[in-house]
């Protein structure tokens, strides 16, 4: 299927209200329910687990009704439009809960957990049609990476303006600017979504549409049977374990890296921004890098060099600094050194996951050729949910880590002792962690050749 130009632009446009969730939740959000409203951080990590577990009940549900409506608005649109004002009201409303409630933690707690579910549940809504939008549109091999690479690309440029736009608003020392925080992520994700949908609506007709099917006394059972070739796929089991621990190590670190700039380096948000400006360039870099790089080696091979870079990178700063070799902390010097390494890793992280998002389109038609079944939504929402574990799971235990280390909540200042050992999880354990999926992808078997086979099997 061929797409212009402004239906890729509308396209890609539409993931950054994935985007720009997720850069809050990920980064900001924990800082701001421990530092600013006094949330204890085992209540913040609970919270944030406890929707994770409620994801992993909805997405799949989600995905297989999208993947069976029959309109004239085609599977994915529908879900899309009704998304959208739930998902800006509920985002909202995670910035007005009472400081108050500091004193009585569990209405603070219940606060956070109601509107991060109900927001992670519309954000879904939209999200997984999305996703299967981009796997239902590619053929080739090399064209899945293509389509894929413009979907995250755009994500990662979108979340990255995102946090260039309300850094100067955040604040750990009081509760002023954040209301507006949320005013801008909450308009920004609705006016997005809406340019996705319009601009795509003429790809509808398109699309797969989902076979009609004879009454059935029993229709659960007949879904049941077609998604188990979905829950029954040995490399799509394989892409979830390695995907939920890729997400588990990079969802801890970066939950602990806006703390480990500003506690352990002693880096200002301002300087902070100045980082903004290399995952920039990161992101261009491995948006131009992925598509050329799909089409000389195997899709395996770039995953599992990307993972074990972000690695020694991840944990190269902090090792310099026991050895030593590091500027002044809170300097400008410091904010080039550690650039540095930011680009590295964000690079390769980037590059990781858009080689692994385009390996989900080649799964789906494995899967197709096994049930005669174009199951987008289903397997879709199977890697939403691990791409969720990077907030779920990553700020659960970013918050285990916290209470382990007795990190303080509110304005009381950390010890040193502290600060170094929140740099530490931040850095060479995650390192560590990095090598259980290089371990786990090491045996994903969908290659060129395979692909093709796939493809001439549905296809006769």
């Amino acid at each position: 299927m061929k797409i212009n130009n402004i239906q890729k632009f509308s396209f890609g446009l539409g993931g950054g209200v994935n985007a720009i969730k997720t850069d809050f939740f990920v980064w900001y959000l924990g800082a701001y329910y421990l530092t600013v409203l006094g949330l204890n951080p085992l209540l913040t990590g609970l919270a944030l687990l406890m929707a994770l577990v409620i994801d992993a009940i909805s997405d799949p549900l989600i995905g297989t009704a999208s993947d069976r409506i029959r309109s004239k608005f085609g599977r994915r649109h529908l879900l899309m439009a009704f998304s959208l004002l739930p998902i800006s009201l509920s985002y909202l409303m995670l910035f007005l809960p009472d400081p108050e409630w500091a004193e009585n933690q569990f209405f603070l707690f219940a606060w956070l957990l109601v509107f991060a579910v109900v927001t992670r549940f519309s954000v879904t809504l939209f999200d997984i049609p999305h996703r299967a939008l981009a796997a239902e549109i590619p053929e080739s091999y090399e064209d899945k990476a293509n389509i894929m690479s413009l979907r995250e690309g755009f994500q990662s440029l979108i979340a990255l303006s995102h946090s260039f736009i309300i850094l100067p608003f955040i604040n750990l020392d009081g509760n002023d600017q954040w209301f507006n925080v949320g005013i801008i992520g909450s308009i920004i994700m609705f006016v997005l979504g809406l340019i996705s949908i319009i601009g795509t609506m003429s790809l509808i007709p398109q699309l797969y549409k989902w076979p009609e099917t004879e009454e059935n006394d029993n229709p659960f059972k007949e879904i049941q049977k077609q998604i188990s070739f979905v829950y029954k796929n040995k490399t799509i089991i394989l892409f979830l374990l390695g995907s939920i621990t890729i997400q588990l190590a990079w969802g801890l670190a970066n939950s602990l890296t806006f703390l480990t700039q500003t506690q352990f380096w002693g880096l200002t948000t301002l300087q902070i921004q100045e980082f903004i400006k290399i995952y920039f360039f990161s992101t261009i870099v491995s948006w131009f890098l992925v598509p050329k790089l799909v089409k000389n080696f195997e899709k395996r091979t770039i995953l599992l060099f990307s993972l074990v870079v972000i690695g020694i990178f991840q944990a190269t700063p902090f090792i310099l600094y026991k050895v030593g070799v590091m500027p002044e902390f809170g300097s400008n010097s410091l904010v080039y050194f550690l650039a540095v390494f930011i680009f590295i890793t964000g690079t390769f992280s980037i590059m990781s996951l858009m080689t692994r998002e385009s390996m989900v389109p080649d799964m789906i038609d494995q899967v197709q050729q096994e049930s005669n079944l174009r199951q987008d939504g289903t397997i879709s929402s199977l890697t939403s949910f691990c791409a969720k574990c990077m907030t779920g799971l990553g700020q659960f235990f970013s918050m285990f880590v916290l209470w382990l280390i007795s990190f303080p909540k509110g304005s009381i200042d950390a010890t040193f002792t502290q600060r170094e050992m929140l740099a530490l999880f931040q850095g060479p354990m995650i390192m560590l962690l990095f090598l259980i999926p290089i371990v786990i992808f090491s045996g994903y078997k969908i290659d060129r050749k395979k692909h093709r086979e796939i493809l001439q099997k549905i296809k006769t």
